[in-house]
């Protein structure tokens, strides 16, 4: 409970304006200063009257003073000088030189017969308190008289204001003195009603200005208001507002400042959005995978490569199986701070698992990277090359291990027959021409795939050349018991292309029907086309499984396992590369034991 009433004063607190506080500031140090007021006037209220009031008893008391002198001189009678006296608000006695009345004691117009001082005053004879002055003013007497030319005054806090003035001649004879007394309690009556006006005035002045200060505290708290919803329109994250400026100096300053730190603000994060849109970009566009992480081992991003290799998506890339051996590398990598490097594999692809931490400026680690990269074909081109020099290795030792067998029979004479030794010369022939056969082949496919051979591209009519070459593998094919039909339709078929090299590519597929074609079968060679593309095609029957279908193209690649037979496995990577070259494609299909091997020739425009 008082965890919820703590939260609802807080919750109020922060309702409070700005606009209610000043005024509240306001009204509290006008309460304040009331306050204070009235306990300074309390404290010194009366003795500050009692000066004033002061000043204008000792001109009175000159003046009563001279007409007492007259009084004494019978130049006025008793009733004008008994009015005299009586006429102020002032109690007055006047004494002789013998310390006596020079006239009857009566209270002063308005006198209280319950005054300070003294008890209820009897009719017709003065009161108490009159005789307590008149013992005072006796006493004062020779203070008063010994300094003809002075004047006296002072304040009694029990009975009040005193002031004199001695009764003297022209030629400074002292004949008495006159007492003027002002009571205590007109003083403190006098001074409670001056500081209820003080009050009231207070007050009344605090509430009139109550209105400019409370316009002035809007002109004053409006221009915060506005700063405040747009401060609030920028953290949502509108970061094009801005404010005017207007107000007190400080308050405009404060806008200009709002509106420097918005600008300032937009700029950067638009940069570092364009930033992040980049990096977005380039994390996306890479083919290896990305993931990183934090301290706790989460993600925080990752790309698509990433959930690719691991064989699922974005979206659920944590519950992928093979995410789990990269994450517990990621946790081991923030854990030690040591980074990691490996493999795994999925399905029939090898992943490369490179993790490194996330180092801030003290050194501690704040996550981890994690990069994925598919090295299944990496690894397909290592054994690539491996098996290249494998078979070039074993192209070359054959022929040449057959040249040195013979050589070394003939040069020990162990052939003595003229008709044996013509024999083994032939076959000494046939390995070398074998040999300079896969030497040549071996430098024509280096200079195509270095890109180091430049084609000619012209216009060739491809008719006369497949009737050409198919002729001259009639006589081959002959050998074998195949024959050879053209299924091309006598005309014109324009091409955009390279004679020799065309020529080139039909000569190794018809040399490859008729050695690795079934005896006795068929080869046709055909022509069709497809939009700005001839396509030519020969086909012929052939013993295959289809998973050699995609290695057909490799080097040194044949059909049979024991790499047996005659050519050296170059020539279909040949004719790939060829036709590659010139901007070409060519595929193979095999179906119901027919195998056919089809290339694209540009079109004559």
């Amino acid at each position: 409970m008082k965890t919820e009433k703590k939260g609802k004063t807080d919750k109020k607190r922060r309702k409070i304006s700005l606009l209610t506080s000043m005024l509240v500031i306001f009204i509290a140090s006008l309460a304040a200063c009331i306050s204070l007021t009235i306990l300074l006037f309390s404290v010194m209220g009366r003795s500050v009257y009692a000066k004033v009031a002061a000043k204008g008893m000792v001109d009175r008391a000159r003046s009563i003073a001279e007409e007492t002198m007259n009084y004494i001189n019978g130049d006025i009678s008793a009733e004008n000088y008994k009015f005299l006296l009586r006429s102020g608000d002032t109690e007055v006695i006047s004494l002789n030189d013998q310390l006596e009345p020079i006239q009857g004691m009566e209270p002063a117009p308005g006198d209280k017969p319950d005054r300070p001082g003294g008890g209820e005053r009897p009719q017709g004879s003065p009161g108490g308190h009159m005789n307590d002055y008149l013992g005072v003013c006796k006493a004062l007497y020779p203070t008063v008289t010994a300094n003809p030319n002075g004047e006296f005054l002072k304040f009694d806090p029990k009975l009040g204001v005193i002031a004199a003035e001695p009764v003297t001649d022209g030629n400074g004879k002292v004949y008495g003195a006159v007492f003027l007394i002002k009571p205590v309690a007109d003083i403190s009556e006098a001074s409670k009603s001056l500081l209820i006006v003080l009050v009231i005035a207070s007050v009344a002045a605090g509430l009139l200005m109550m209105i400019p200060i409370y316009f002035i505290a809007r002109w004053l708290t409006n221009p915060l208001k506005k700063l405040t919803g747009a401060a609030a329109e920028l953290s949502s994250g509108d970061y094009s507002i801005r404010v005017e400026p207007n107000g007190s100096h400080e308050v405009h300053e404060l806008g200009s400042a709002f509106n420097s730190l918005a600008g300032s603000l937009q700029e950067n994060i638009g940069e570092l959005t364009l930033e992040r849109n980049r990096l977005r970009a380039v994390l996306e566009g890479l083919g290896e995978g990305i993931i990183a992480f934090d301290t706790d081992g989460r993600v925080t991003r990752c790309n698509g490569s990433a959930a690719e290799l691991l064989g699922g998506s974005e979206e659920n890339i944590e519950r992928i199986p093979e995410f789990k051996c990269v994450s517990d590398a990621a946790k081991r990598v923030i854990a030690t701070g040591e980074d990691h490097l490996g493999t795994f594999e999925r399905d029939d692809r090898v992943i490369r698992l490179s993790v490194a931490a996330i180092e801030e400026e003290g050194g501690s680690v704040a996550g981890a990277v994690a990069l994925l990269m598919d090295m299944t074909e990496a690894e397909r081109l290592e054994q690539t090359r491996r098996d290249y020099v494998a078979n070039v290795s074993h192209e070359l030792r054959t022929p040449l291990a057959s040249i040195r067998g013979i050589a070394d029979m003939l040069n020990d004479g162990l052939v003595k027959n003229e008709a044996d030794k013509q024999r083994y010369y032939g076959y000494i022939q046939k390995e070398s021409i074998r040999l300079s056969t896969l030497i040549n082949d071996l430098l024509e496919l280096s200079r195509l795939q270095s890109g180091g051979v430049a084609l000619k591209l012209q216009r060739m009519e491809l008719y006369e050349l497949i009737m050409d070459v198919a002729s001259r593998a009639s006589e081959a094919a002959k050998e074998r018991e195949m024959t050879v039909r053209i299924d091309v339709p006598e005309g014109n078929y324009l091409a955009n292309s390279n004679p020799d090299r065309v020529e080139q590519v039909l000569v190794s597929l018809m040399d490859n029907a008729v050695k690795h074609g079934k005896e006795g079968g068929e080869i046709v060679v055909g022509i069709g086309e497809t939009g700005d593309k001839w396509k030519i095609s020969v086909e012929n029957p052939a013993d295959i499984e289809r998973k050699d279908l995609e290695h057909l193209f490799e080097r040194f690649y044949k059909a049979d396992i024991a790499r047996t037979g005659e050519g050296t496995g170059l020539g279909l990577a040949i004719t790939e590369e060829v036709l590659r070259l010139m901007g070409e494609t060519i595929r193979a299909d095999y179906e119901d034991g027919v195998i056919k091997f089809t290339f694209t020739v540009a079109k004559y425009k």
